[in-house]
């Protein structure tokens, strides 16, 4: 990797960060660190789907070319694949829902069909049927399954129970998503409902999000749902609930109404009139958290309400929903919330961007993809 000799700082008190209205802590705010980069001889953009424990390679999908890719510390391309068409090492789908690393050598993806098991040169080594289904609206690096270990995280609905639940009223309480499983059985360690503090709980239905981002640190397994504003603990391996944390963001978090049926297209309306968080990560002892912002609700009823996608929904979708809220947290105290001109995303433990504080990525035609790492310091 290119390491930086000057470090690039920027906190919330430089003129590129706006503050909100809220009182910031006293105690010492962290700076957001640019800390290295990898540089991917690569035309098309890339998306980070997971990383090696010791950060020695990373796993990537080329959306244009429908091709995986291990990228290694220096951003050499070791192995590449497009397993999505017909053939003996397909999986099967035009597009996995998640791929994660699994052990030293192997690669786990699922889909709607199965699980896909693949050395690291995407040679089809097992396929195991699902008796369940996971519950996700997103494809390409959902939240929905994690490998940690010898266990396998899962937000998901046994296959025989999906068509009741999912036409329940009271959908979000109606069954243990939450489970997580032996990784080679794939049989149920324990499974967990929505947490009873969580807003789709106190106010059950269908929500167009409602997989939480889960993280596994040591023995330990935390929990965002990207419309509830608490960040949830439990133990592993017993996934036993420990405790959870208030994020309690500012005035500008939006939440969410459970989805009226009866409507169409209502889920991607209340979705855009409100706030979602989107990603957090651990960084040298702080918490850092990341929520987009919501549209006026008087701007949302404007639209158009016979179709999704238009230029009027787009526009607000750019003007509101690309604007990224970030919070950092010493334990359980809030140390700062605001703006940053760069937005993060996080795998596992590391913090990234396709660019620098400032820099618009899709400004220019690159040669070269550049993946810029983030520490809080």
């Amino acid at each position: 990797m290119k390491k930086f000799l000057l470090l690039l700082l920027f906190t919330a008190t430089l003129a590129c960060s706006e503050k909100t209205d809220e009182k910031q802590s006293d105690a010492y705010i962290p700076e957001l660190v640019i800390t290295d980069s990898l540089v991917i001889d690569r035309l098309t953009e890339l998306g980070m789907i997971d990383v090696k424990e010791d950060h020695s390679e990373y796993l990537f999908f080329d959306w244009k070319k429908d091709e995986l890719l291990r990228i290694s510390e220096h951003g050499e391309v070791l192995a590449s694949a497009n397993r999505s068409e017909d053939g003996r090492d397909s999986f099967k789908a035009r597009y996995f829902t998640t791929a994660d690393y699994y052990g030293e050598d192997e690669i786990l993806i699922t889909t709607h069909a199965g699980i896909f098991i693949y050395d690291l040169d995407f040679i089809l080594k097992e396929e195991k049927p699902l008796d369940f289904s996971l519950v996700t609206h997103r494809i390409g690096g959902s939240n929905a399954a994690e490998v940690y270990k010898n266990y396998l995280y899962t937000f998901s609905v046994d296959n025989d129970s999906g068509e009741k639940v999912y036409n329940s009223e009271e959908f979000s309480t109606s069954y243990p998503f939450m489970t997580l499983r032996d990784i080679n059985s794939l049989d149920i360690i324990k499974s967990q409902y929505i947490p009873e503090q969580s807003l789709m709980a106190i106010t059950p239905g269908q929500y167009n999000s409602l997989d939480p981002i889960v993280r596994f640190i040591g023995d330990e397994i935390f929990a965002l749902f990207p419309n509830s504003p608490e960040l949830y603990v439990y133990d592993l391996p017993s996934f036993e609930f420990k405790s959870f944390q208030a994020l309690n963001p500012g005035d500008q978090f939006k939440k969410i109404q459970p989805v009226n049926r009866d409507i169409n297209f209502d889920g991607f309306f209340k979705s855009l009139a409100s706030s979602q968080y989107t990603n957090y990560a651990f960084s040298n002892g702080y918490l850092l958290t990341q929520y987009e912002g919501a549209a006026p609700q008087d701007e949302v009823d404007a639209l158009p309400k016979n179709v999704v996608g238009g230029s009027d929904f787009e526009a607000l979708v750019k003007k509101y929903k690309e604007k990224q809220f970030y919070q950092i947290f010493k334990g359980e105290e809030k140390l700062w919330e605001g703006t940053w001109d760069v937005n993060l995303w996080s795998v596992r433990d590391v913090l990234f961007s396709n660019a620098k504080p400032g820099e618009d990525p899709e400004a220019i035609e690159k040669d070269v993809q550049t993946i810029y790492f983030y520490e809080l310091k």
